[in-house]
């Protein structure tokens, strides 16, 4: 959905191969998911600027032939001072009120400045809950067609009042990579504070230029964190994870300053800018996508060795391989499967619920019918319902 043309460019990005460093993508995207944190709406300072919610809209609404949804950061920073805070609160209860509060005059922002320019907005705010059901999955996927459709920019922000860690998607940056998967976008585009990833801390580098393309975030975070502590990167972390998300998705994913008044402006017209990092070869597949997602699975199986190879070899999950049942599930459910050390190997939608499983564990397909008393498939996870974490780990 996009062209790339490559060009040469000179660099001082670091050691990626020679391939990497000269390559500089140019993209025309159609649809684009736009980041942008709490550093960038507020110009650095504590609260919201209005001056950069305006740049942002001028930039978004010139590009009258990209569709674009915002994951805007800021609620607790339009809020904070409203519940008398002289800066914004660690305390999580107190973050939630700052959000609760901030929330609705981060919107209001937001639709003055796309009012201005005759545009509508919506806002969209998710939970893990939101996506854990695959029917909510949907209709939430669906709801952004509806409003892209129809001409309509959504604002999307985790609903920070109501989110525990048992719902949490995380960080926005997180949140952007899954928003991207949920409209199908051509591009995610990440703002920060800096113009892009850098193999080296440019602040304490200032001749150090970023770096212009990748292949995969997994390369980058080698190559920016052998030397670096994660703290010296800043949020830069979680920027290549979500890029690295967003690529098992087939979406690439462009690193940019959120300060330079063309960066938006830049990146839809499909001028090269920041670090491009390129999409996984072969994404996953819809369901695959919803089941990499979930942080809230109902249970677990844990398996032996043989049934850790036969996934790892794309096989189905048979009762054989089944040494232990933990939690409560349904047939139907997202259960996690686990080795004897607790790493998860595997997830994917059970054919048995819980009891069944423990009655049918370690023994013989052919067994199955006898033990459960009634006409039963030979397999508990088929490989076809099952997301294979090597692939969520690149």
């Amino acid at each position: 959905m996009h062209d790339i043309a490559i060009r040469r460019t000179r660099s001082k990005a670091g050691k990626l191969p020679r391939d990497q460093r000269d390559a500089t993508p140019r993209l025309k995207p159609k649809r684009v998911v736009l980041k942008l944190g709490s550093r960038t709406l507020t110009a650095g300072g504590a609260e919201l600027c209005a001056e950069t919610l305006a740049r942002v809209a001028a930039s978004v609404t010139r590009a009258t032939d990209v569709e674009v949804v915002i994951v805007s950061s800021g609620a607790v920073a339009a809020g904070f001072r409203v519940l008398g805070f002289d800066a914004p609160p660690e305390a999580v209860r107190d973050r939630q009120a700052a959000a609760a509060v901030g929330q609705t005059r981060l919107m209001s922002m937001w639709e003055a400045v796309f009012r201005d320019r005759g545009r509508d907005v919506a806002q969209v705010l998710l939970t893990n809950d939101c996506l854990a059901d695959r029917r909510r999955y949907v209709t939430v996927r669906d709801a952004f067609t509806a409003l892209l459709d129809r001409g309509v920019i959504p604002i999307v922000n985790e609903n920070d009042t109501v989110s525990v860690d048992e719902i949490m998607v995380g960080d926005n940056d997180n949140l952007a990579a899954i928003t991207a998967a949920l409209v199908d976008a051509d591009l995610l585009v990440l703002l920060t504070d800096v113009a892009g990833v850098f193999a080296r801390d440019p602040r304490k580098d200032p001749d150090v230029l970023p770096i212009p393309f990748a292949r995969s975030a997994t390369e980058l975070k080698e190559l920016c964190f052998k030397k670096a502590s994660r703290e010296s990167i800043g949020g830069m972390v979680t920027k290549l994870e979500a890029a690295e998300r967003a690529g098992r998705y087939g979406i690439p994913t462009v690193i940019a300053s959120g300060t330079d008044a063309d960066t938006i402006s830049a990146v839809l017209r499909g001028d090269q800018i920041g670090t491009y990092i390129a999409p996984a070869a072969e994404p996953l597949r819809a369901r695959q996508h919803w089941m990499a997602v979930q942080r809230r699975l109902e249970g677990s199986l844990v398996v032996d060795d043989g049934a850790v190879s036969a996934i790892r070899g794309r096989a189905s999950l048979l009762p054989r391989g089944i040494v232990e049942v933990l939690g409560r599930f349904r047939k139907g459910d997202l259960v996690s499967v686990v080795d004897r050390a607790g790493v998860e190997r595997a997830r994917g939608i059970v054919r048995f619920d819980d009891r069944d499983v423990e009655r049918i564990r370690g023994l013989h397909s052919s067994d199955l019918e006898q033990v459960l008393g009634r006409e039963v498939g030979a397999v508990v996870m088929r490989s076809d319902r099952m997301f294979i974490m090597d692939e969520e780990q690149g």
